[in-house]
Protein backbone atom coordinates (compact mmCIF):
# COMPACT_ATOMS: atom_id res chain seq x y z
CA UNK A 1 0.00 0.00 0.00
CA UNK A 2 1.72 3.67 -1.06
CA UNK A 3 1.45 6.32 1.05
CA UNK A 4 -0.30 9.56 -0.24
CA UNK A 5 2.04 12.33 -0.73
CA UNK A 6 -0.73 14.68 1.00
CA UNK A 7 -0.02 12.54 4.35
CA UNK A 8 0.76 14.33 7.91
CA UNK A 9 4.10 13.08 7.51
CA UNK A 10 5.10 14.15 3.98
CA UNK A 11 3.70 17.94 4.94
CA UNK A 12 5.79 17.57 7.68
CA UNK A 13 8.95 16.60 6.10
CA UNK A 14 8.07 19.31 3.32
CA UNK A 15 10.79 22.44 4.00
CA UNK A 16 8.99 25.93 4.46
CA UNK A 17 10.30 28.30 2.83
CA UNK A 18 13.10 30.22 4.59
CA UNK A 19 13.03 33.55 5.91
CA UNK A 20 14.61 35.60 3.38
CA UNK A 21 12.72 34.11 0.56
CA UNK A 22 9.09 34.97 2.21
CA UNK A 23 10.95 38.25 3.03
CA UNK A 24 11.80 38.80 -0.84
CA UNK A 25 8.20 37.73 -1.52
CA UNK A 26 5.95 39.96 0.35
CA UNK A 27 8.35 42.64 -0.74
CA UNK A 28 7.69 41.73 -4.43
CA UNK A 29 3.81 41.54 -4.24
CA UNK A 30 4.27 44.76 -1.97
CA UNK A 31 5.44 46.36 -5.10
CA UNK A 32 3.13 44.48 -7.80
CA UNK A 33 0.43 45.87 -5.40
CA UNK A 34 1.53 49.50 -5.46
CA UNK A 35 2.72 49.85 -8.68
CA UNK A 36 -1.21 48.88 -10.06
CA UNK A 37 -2.78 50.85 -7.60
CA UNK A 38 -0.80 53.61 -8.32
CA UNK A 39 -0.86 53.00 -12.00
CA UNK A 40 -3.56 51.14 -14.38
CA UNK A 41 -5.66 50.32 -11.84
CA UNK A 42 -5.48 53.97 -10.04
CA UNK A 43 -9.36 54.62 -11.59
CA UNK A 44 -10.70 51.77 -8.51
CA UNK A 45 -10.40 53.83 -5.90
CA UNK A 46 -11.79 57.09 -7.96
CA UNK A 47 -14.88 55.01 -8.74
CA UNK A 48 -15.52 54.28 -5.60
CA UNK A 49 -15.26 57.76 -4.28
CA UNK A 50 -17.66 58.27 -6.95
CA UNK A 51 -20.08 55.40 -5.58
CA UNK A 52 -19.81 56.45 -2.32
CA UNK A 53 -20.51 60.44 -2.95
CA UNK A 54 -23.41 59.13 -5.67
CA UNK A 55 -24.66 57.05 -2.58
CA UNK A 56 -24.69 59.94 -0.32
CA UNK A 57 -26.53 62.49 -2.31
CA UNK A 58 -29.45 59.79 -3.29
CA UNK A 59 -30.10 59.44 0.37
CA UNK A 60 -30.21 63.53 0.92
CA UNK A 61 -32.28 63.38 -2.19
CA UNK A 62 -34.17 60.90 -3.95
CA UNK A 63 -34.03 63.06 -7.15
CA UNK A 64 -30.35 62.73 -7.32
CA UNK A 65 -30.31 60.07 -9.86
CA UNK A 66 -33.29 61.00 -11.83
CA UNK A 67 -32.82 61.58 -15.59
CA UNK A 68 -33.05 65.02 -15.35
CA UNK A 69 -30.59 65.67 -12.81
CA UNK A 70 -27.89 63.52 -14.19
CA UNK A 71 -28.20 65.31 -17.73
CA UNK A 72 -27.75 68.12 -16.20
CA UNK A 73 -24.44 67.36 -14.01
CA UNK A 74 -23.51 65.90 -17.52
CA UNK A 75 -23.65 68.78 -18.97
CA UNK A 76 -22.18 70.85 -16.01
CA UNK A 77 -18.85 68.70 -16.31
CA UNK A 78 -18.17 69.18 -19.83
CA UNK A 79 -16.50 72.08 -19.48
CA UNK A 80 -14.43 70.78 -16.48
CA UNK A 81 -13.46 68.01 -17.45
CA UNK A 82 -12.88 69.78 -21.61
CA UNK A 83 -10.55 71.85 -19.64
CA UNK A 84 -8.91 69.58 -17.22
CA UNK A 85 -8.31 67.15 -20.27
CA UNK A 86 -5.62 69.43 -21.53
CA UNK A 87 -4.29 70.03 -17.91
CA UNK A 88 -3.42 66.16 -17.93
CA UNK A 89 -0.99 66.63 -20.65
CA UNK A 90 0.93 69.39 -19.03
CA UNK A 91 0.95 66.93 -15.74
CA UNK A 92 1.99 64.09 -17.99
CA UNK A 93 5.09 66.04 -18.60
CA UNK A 94 5.25 67.09 -14.54
CA UNK A 95 4.34 70.86 -15.35
CA UNK A 96 1.96 73.19 -14.47
CA UNK A 97 -0.79 75.68 -16.56
CA UNK A 98 -2.30 78.28 -14.59
CA UNK A 99 -3.57 80.15 -17.15
CA UNK A 100 -6.18 77.44 -18.95
CA UNK A 101 -9.12 79.42 -16.98
CA UNK A 102 -7.81 82.62 -18.21
CA UNK A 103 -7.07 81.49 -21.77
CA UNK A 104 -10.46 79.68 -21.91
CA UNK A 105 -12.28 83.10 -20.95
CA UNK A 106 -10.22 85.50 -23.55
CA UNK A 107 -10.62 82.95 -26.43
CA UNK A 108 -14.13 82.70 -25.87
CA UNK A 109 -14.48 86.49 -25.36
CA UNK A 110 -12.79 87.05 -29.07
CA UNK A 111 -15.27 84.29 -30.28
CA UNK A 112 -18.29 86.02 -29.25
CA UNK A 113 -17.19 88.83 -30.89
CA UNK A 114 -16.10 87.36 -34.26
CA UNK A 115 -19.71 86.08 -34.16
CA UNK A 116 -21.67 89.11 -32.71
CA UNK A 117 -19.70 92.10 -33.96
CA UNK A 118 -17.93 91.09 -37.19
CA UNK A 119 -20.42 88.14 -38.04
CA UNK A 120 -17.91 85.42 -38.50
CA UNK A 121 -20.23 82.04 -38.78
CA UNK A 122 -20.33 80.21 -35.49
CA UNK A 123 -18.22 77.63 -36.45
CA UNK A 124 -15.24 79.45 -38.21
CA UNK A 125 -15.36 81.50 -34.79
CA UNK A 126 -14.95 78.37 -32.94
CA UNK A 127 -12.14 77.38 -35.17
CA UNK A 128 -10.02 80.80 -34.56
CA UNK A 129 -10.49 80.59 -30.73
CA UNK A 130 -9.16 76.98 -30.41
CA UNK A 131 -6.47 78.18 -32.45
CA UNK A 132 -5.71 81.31 -30.64
CA UNK A 133 -5.92 79.50 -27.43
CA UNK A 134 -3.44 76.66 -29.02
CA UNK A 135 -0.91 79.41 -30.31
CA UNK A 136 -1.14 81.18 -26.52
CA UNK A 137 -0.23 77.72 -24.69
CA UNK A 138 2.09 77.36 -27.81
CA UNK A 139 4.13 80.50 -26.82
CA UNK A 140 4.15 79.47 -23.29
CA UNK A 141 5.71 75.97 -24.32
CA UNK A 142 8.42 77.53 -26.15
CA UNK A 143 9.18 80.06 -23.04
CA UNK A 144 9.43 77.42 -20.47
CA UNK A 145 11.84 75.03 -22.89
CA UNK A 146 13.86 77.58 -24.21
CA UNK A 147 14.45 80.57 -22.01
CA UNK A 148 14.14 77.39 -18.93
CA UNK A 149 11.44 79.51 -16.82
CA UNK A 150 9.31 77.55 -14.23
CA UNK A 151 6.36 76.63 -16.01
CA UNK A 152 4.67 78.19 -12.89
CA UNK A 153 5.88 81.16 -13.09
CA UNK A 154 4.92 81.56 -17.16
CA UNK A 155 1.74 80.49 -16.43
CA UNK A 156 1.01 82.51 -13.57
CA UNK A 157 2.16 85.66 -15.39
CA UNK A 158 -0.06 84.87 -18.22
CA UNK A 159 -2.99 84.18 -16.47
CA UNK A 160 -2.55 88.17 -15.39
CA UNK A 161 -2.32 89.03 -19.08
CA UNK A 162 -5.16 87.07 -20.44
CA UNK A 163 -7.51 88.53 -17.71
CA UNK A 164 -6.30 92.14 -18.68
CA UNK A 165 -6.98 91.12 -22.39
CA UNK A 166 -10.60 89.95 -21.32
CA UNK A 167 -11.37 93.73 -20.12
CA UNK A 168 -9.40 95.28 -22.94
CA UNK A 169 -11.06 92.90 -25.60
CA UNK A 170 -14.96 93.43 -23.98
CA UNK A 171 -16.95 96.62 -24.93
CA UNK A 172 -16.41 99.20 -22.06
CA UNK A 173 -13.84 97.11 -20.46
CA UNK A 174 -16.62 95.60 -18.02
CA UNK A 175 -19.34 94.76 -20.38
CA UNK A 176 -20.58 91.64 -21.78
CA UNK A 177 -21.41 90.17 -25.50
CA UNK A 178 -24.42 88.08 -25.67
CA UNK A 179 -24.34 85.24 -27.89
CA UNK A 180 -28.44 84.46 -27.63
CA UNK A 181 -29.78 83.58 -30.96
CA UNK A 182 -26.82 82.37 -32.34
CA UNK A 183 -25.32 79.56 -33.52
CA UNK A 184 -22.68 78.80 -30.78
CA UNK A 185 -26.24 79.19 -28.01
CA UNK A 186 -27.21 76.36 -29.73
CA UNK A 187 -24.01 73.89 -28.95
CA UNK A 188 -25.24 73.30 -25.78
CA UNK A 189 -28.91 73.16 -26.07
CA UNK A 190 -28.91 70.77 -28.82
CA UNK A 191 -30.07 66.65 -27.55
CA UNK A 192 -29.80 64.04 -30.35
CA UNK A 193 -32.68 61.94 -31.38
CA UNK A 194 -32.82 58.53 -29.61
CA UNK A 195 -32.11 56.58 -32.11
CA UNK A 196 -28.81 58.76 -33.20
CA UNK A 197 -28.21 58.47 -29.18
CA UNK A 198 -27.60 54.44 -29.73
CA UNK A 199 -26.15 54.33 -32.39
CA UNK A 200 -23.58 56.76 -30.96
CA UNK A 201 -22.92 54.48 -28.25
CA UNK A 202 -22.27 51.51 -30.26
CA UNK A 203 -19.56 53.30 -32.15
CA UNK A 204 -18.30 54.62 -28.94
CA UNK A 205 -17.96 50.80 -27.87
CA UNK A 206 -16.67 49.56 -30.90
CA UNK A 207 -13.77 52.32 -30.89
CA UNK A 208 -12.98 51.32 -27.30
CA UNK A 209 -12.62 47.40 -28.13
CA UNK A 210 -10.39 48.39 -31.11
CA UNK A 211 -8.23 50.53 -28.96
CA UNK A 212 -7.86 48.10 -26.60
CA UNK A 213 -7.29 45.26 -29.23
CA UNK A 214 -4.17 47.51 -30.67
CA UNK A 215 -2.67 47.76 -27.44
CA UNK A 216 -3.21 43.94 -26.81
CA UNK A 217 -1.19 43.16 -30.06
CA UNK A 218 1.20 46.06 -28.99
CA UNK A 219 1.80 43.76 -25.86
CA UNK A 220 2.47 40.61 -27.66
CA UNK A 221 4.56 42.23 -30.00
CA UNK A 222 7.13 43.14 -27.46
CA UNK A 223 6.71 39.66 -26.30
CA UNK A 224 4.20 40.35 -23.38
CA UNK A 225 1.72 37.59 -22.43
CA UNK A 226 -1.53 39.18 -22.20
CA UNK A 227 -5.25 37.51 -21.47
CA UNK A 228 -7.67 39.60 -24.49
CA UNK A 229 -10.16 38.28 -21.55
CA UNK A 230 -8.72 40.47 -19.47
CA UNK A 231 -8.03 42.97 -21.59
CA UNK A 232 -10.40 43.31 -24.09
CA UNK A 233 -13.70 40.87 -23.18
CA UNK A 234 -14.16 41.97 -19.57
CA UNK A 235 -13.62 46.06 -20.06
CA UNK A 236 -15.58 45.72 -22.94
CA UNK A 237 -18.56 44.41 -21.52
CA UNK A 238 -18.51 46.78 -18.63
CA UNK A 239 -18.17 50.16 -20.83
CA UNK A 240 -21.15 48.59 -23.31
CA UNK A 241 -23.18 48.59 -19.73
CA UNK A 242 -22.18 51.55 -18.26
CA UNK A 243 -22.43 53.41 -22.04
CA UNK A 244 -26.24 51.52 -22.53
CA UNK A 245 -27.05 52.55 -18.98
CA UNK A 246 -26.24 56.18 -19.76
CA UNK A 247 -28.03 56.38 -23.00
CA UNK A 248 -30.98 55.09 -21.71
CA UNK A 249 -30.97 57.31 -18.60
CA UNK A 250 -30.25 60.39 -21.21
CA UNK A 251 -33.01 59.20 -23.56
CA UNK A 252 -35.87 58.96 -20.92
CA UNK A 253 -35.18 63.30 -20.06
CA UNK A 254 -34.46 65.01 -23.46
CA UNK A 255 -31.61 62.39 -25.48
CA UNK A 256 -27.82 62.62 -25.20
CA UNK A 257 -26.60 66.27 -25.26
CA UNK A 258 -24.12 67.38 -27.80
CA UNK A 259 -21.66 68.59 -25.47
CA UNK A 260 -21.48 65.22 -23.99
CA UNK A 261 -20.78 64.00 -27.36
CA UNK A 262 -18.26 66.19 -28.01
CA UNK A 263 -16.46 65.78 -24.60
CA UNK A 264 -16.42 61.50 -25.33
CA UNK A 265 -15.22 62.26 -28.97
CA UNK A 266 -12.26 64.02 -27.68
CA UNK A 267 -11.64 61.70 -24.99
CA UNK A 268 -11.46 58.84 -27.52
CA UNK A 269 -8.95 60.81 -30.17
CA UNK A 270 -6.70 61.80 -27.71
CA UNK A 271 -6.46 58.09 -25.80
CA UNK A 272 -5.70 56.87 -29.07
CA UNK A 273 -3.21 59.68 -29.42
CA UNK A 274 -1.36 58.86 -25.84
CA UNK A 275 -1.32 54.78 -25.90
CA UNK A 276 -0.95 54.18 -29.95
CA UNK A 277 1.45 57.20 -31.73
CA UNK A 278 4.55 57.63 -31.03
CA UNK A 279 3.87 61.01 -29.67
CA UNK A 280 2.03 59.08 -26.76
CA UNK A 281 5.62 57.13 -26.13
CA UNK A 282 7.33 60.42 -25.93
CA UNK A 283 4.92 61.90 -23.62
CA UNK A 284 5.33 59.81 -20.75
CA UNK A 285 8.99 59.00 -21.57
CA UNK A 286 9.61 62.85 -20.81
CA UNK A 287 7.42 62.66 -18.15
CA UNK A 288 9.37 59.60 -16.08
CA UNK A 289 12.31 60.56 -16.73
CA UNK A 290 13.43 63.83 -18.74
CA UNK A 291 17.15 62.91 -18.95
CA UNK A 292 16.77 59.53 -19.59
CA UNK A 293 14.59 60.91 -22.90
CA UNK A 294 16.67 63.23 -24.00
CA UNK A 295 19.81 60.84 -23.91
CA UNK A 296 17.33 58.64 -26.00
CA UNK A 297 17.00 60.98 -28.70
CA UNK A 298 13.19 62.05 -27.69
CA UNK A 299 13.15 65.82 -28.93
CA UNK A 300 11.84 66.71 -24.76
CA UNK A 301 10.75 70.79 -26.27
CA UNK A 302 8.94 69.61 -28.86
CA UNK A 303 6.83 67.48 -26.82
CA UNK A 304 6.32 70.00 -23.92
CA UNK A 305 5.62 72.65 -26.85
CA UNK A 306 2.87 70.10 -28.09
CA UNK A 307 1.52 69.65 -24.59
CA UNK A 308 1.38 73.26 -24.13
CA UNK A 309 -0.38 73.58 -27.33
CA UNK A 310 -2.94 71.25 -26.97
CA UNK A 311 -3.95 72.53 -23.12
CA UNK A 312 -4.32 75.95 -24.46
CA UNK A 313 -6.57 74.57 -27.63
CA UNK A 314 -8.57 72.40 -25.21
CA UNK A 315 -9.00 75.21 -22.76
CA UNK A 316 -10.40 77.73 -24.97
CA UNK A 317 -12.99 74.85 -26.91
CA UNK A 318 -13.82 74.53 -22.56
CA UNK A 319 -14.28 78.10 -22.69
CA UNK A 320 -16.61 78.62 -25.83
CA UNK A 321 -18.91 75.40 -24.57
CA UNK A 322 -19.33 77.43 -21.01
CA UNK A 323 -20.01 80.51 -23.03
CA UNK A 324 -22.68 78.43 -24.86
CA UNK A 325 -24.26 77.48 -21.99
CA UNK A 326 -24.35 80.76 -19.86
CA UNK A 327 -25.68 82.38 -23.64
CA UNK A 328 -22.06 85.32 -23.29
CA UNK A 329 -18.89 86.11 -22.33
CA UNK A 330 -18.26 89.12 -19.43
CA UNK A 331 -15.40 90.14 -17.47
CA UNK A 332 -16.43 86.90 -14.78
CA UNK A 333 -15.48 84.47 -18.07
CA UNK A 334 -12.65 82.45 -16.82
CA UNK A 335 -12.88 82.91 -12.98
CA UNK A 336 -14.20 81.86 -10.25
CA UNK A 337 -13.52 78.59 -9.86
CA UNK A 338 -12.53 77.42 -13.16
CA UNK A 339 -8.85 76.85 -12.70
CA UNK A 340 -9.07 75.19 -9.27
CA UNK A 341 -12.04 72.50 -10.74
CA UNK A 342 -10.08 71.93 -13.72
CA UNK A 343 -6.68 70.96 -12.03
CA UNK A 344 -8.79 69.23 -9.52
CA UNK A 345 -10.38 66.99 -12.05
CA UNK A 346 -7.40 65.91 -13.43
CA UNK A 347 -5.43 65.30 -10.25
CA UNK A 348 -8.29 63.43 -8.82
CA UNK A 349 -9.11 61.44 -11.74
CA UNK A 350 -5.58 59.85 -11.18
CA UNK A 351 -2.79 62.10 -12.86
CA UNK A 352 0.06 62.20 -11.25
CA UNK A 353 1.33 65.49 -10.33
CA UNK A 354 4.90 64.07 -10.28
CA UNK A 355 4.44 63.02 -14.64
CA UNK A 356 4.94 60.42 -16.05
CA UNK A 357 1.02 58.62 -14.97
CA UNK A 358 -2.20 59.09 -15.57
CA UNK A 359 -4.73 59.45 -18.72
CA UNK A 360 -6.84 61.24 -20.66
CA UNK A 361 -9.62 59.51 -19.10
CA UNK A 362 -8.88 60.93 -15.32
CA UNK A 363 -10.25 63.89 -16.41
CA UNK A 364 -13.76 63.10 -16.86
CA UNK A 365 -13.12 60.63 -13.60
CA UNK A 366 -11.98 63.85 -11.47
CA UNK A 367 -15.15 66.00 -13.47
CA UNK A 368 -17.66 63.83 -12.41
CA UNK A 369 -16.51 63.57 -8.31
CA UNK A 370 -16.04 67.40 -8.73
CA UNK A 371 -19.42 68.12 -10.50
CA UNK A 372 -21.56 65.47 -8.34
CA UNK A 373 -20.03 67.26 -4.99
CA UNK A 374 -21.24 70.77 -6.56
CA UNK A 375 -24.64 69.12 -7.80
CA UNK A 376 -25.23 67.81 -5.11
CA UNK A 377 -24.64 70.08 -2.56
CA UNK A 378 -27.00 72.71 -4.40
CA UNK A 379 -29.48 70.01 -4.77
CA UNK A 380 -29.74 69.98 -1.13
CA UNK A 381 -29.41 73.55 -0.49
CA UNK A 382 -26.09 73.57 0.76
CA UNK A 383 -24.37 77.19 1.12
CA UNK A 384 -20.85 77.92 -0.70
CA UNK A 385 -18.60 77.34 1.40
CA UNK A 386 -19.42 73.72 2.41
CA UNK A 387 -19.05 73.58 -1.51
CA UNK A 388 -15.03 75.02 -1.45
CA UNK A 389 -14.02 73.18 1.61
CA UNK A 390 -15.60 69.83 0.50
CA UNK A 391 -13.66 70.34 -3.24
CA UNK A 392 -10.59 71.40 -2.16
CA UNK A 393 -10.31 69.01 1.05
CA UNK A 394 -10.49 66.04 -2.27
CA UNK A 395 -8.30 68.01 -3.77
CA UNK A 396 -5.78 68.04 -1.11
CA UNK A 397 -6.83 63.65 -0.32
CA UNK A 398 -6.15 63.25 -3.85
CA UNK A 399 -2.57 65.35 -4.29
CA UNK A 400 -1.56 63.05 -0.84
CA UNK A 401 -2.68 59.37 -2.08
CA UNK A 402 -0.87 60.27 -5.24
CA UNK A 403 2.37 61.53 -3.67
CA UNK A 404 2.28 58.47 -0.60
CA UNK A 405 1.67 56.21 -3.70
CA UNK A 406 4.17 57.30 -5.62
CA UNK A 407 6.75 57.39 -3.16
CA UNK A 408 5.66 53.79 -1.82
CA UNK A 409 6.05 52.57 -5.35
CA UNK A 410 9.50 53.59 -5.83
CA UNK A 411 10.71 52.88 -2.22
CA UNK A 412 9.02 49.36 -2.58
CA UNK A 413 10.63 48.77 -6.12
CA UNK A 414 13.97 50.35 -4.81
CA UNK A 415 14.05 47.70 -1.85
CA UNK A 416 13.47 44.89 -4.11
Amino acid sequence: MTTSNHSPAAVAATPSPPPAARIEERRYNRRRALEAIAGQYRFVPVLLMLAVIWAFFTTQNSAFLGSRNLTGLLVQIVVTATIALGIVFVLLLGEIDLSVAANSGASATLTAILVVNHHWSAWLAVLAGVAVGAAIGLVQGAIVTQFGVPSFVVTLGAQLALLGAILVLLPGGTGQVSLFGTGIATLSSTYLPPALGWALMVVGVAAFVLLRLLAVRESRRRGKDVSLARTVAVPGVLVAAAGATAVAVLNSYLGVPLPVVILFVLLAVFSYLTTQTRFGVHLYAVGGNPDAARRAGIPVARAKMIAFSLAGALAALGGILAASRLLGVSASSGTGTVLLESIAAAVIGGTSLFGGRGSVWDALLGALVIGSISNGLDLIGAQTVVKYVAEGSILVLAATVDSILTRGSLFARATT
